[in-house]
């Protein structure tokens, strides 16, 4: 996860916590970037903000994000973090659009 705007690279989605400083540099870029959910004001702000994808830790969130994704048609792509490729199941029940495993984040804390 990034922390701040330097670290914004074209050849990659850059990851980080909601920080309206950040989105809009990395959109005045035409930058693919995903931002880690923290609480319900961050899913509709980030899909709004053109966010490509919606990562998740809380489980709980994540299936309200996947219920109101599908009722207004959110452009971003909800993901859940996973340990290991044994909660697929899991996230299948959830209604999440797919999972990402937390060791492919690069700088994931």
């Amino acid at each position: 996860f990034i922390n701040e705007n330097k670290k914004l690279k074209k050849d990659q989605i850059s990851c980080f916590l909601y920080n309206e400083e950040i989105i809009q540099n990395a959109r005045n870029e035409d930058l693919d970037f995903a931002v880690l959910i923290q609480d319900k004001n961050e899913i509709f702000l980030s899909n709004a903000l053109g966010a490509k994808f919606l990562i998740f830790n809380d489980e709980n969130l994540a299936h309200f994000a996947s219920e109101v994704a599908e009722f207004y048609l959110f452009d971003s792509k909800i993901l859940l973090l996973v340990e290991n490729l044994h909660k697929l199941e899991k996230a299948y029940e959830l209604r999440v659009d797919g999972v990402i495993l937390k060791s492919l984040i690069q700088d994931y804390h």
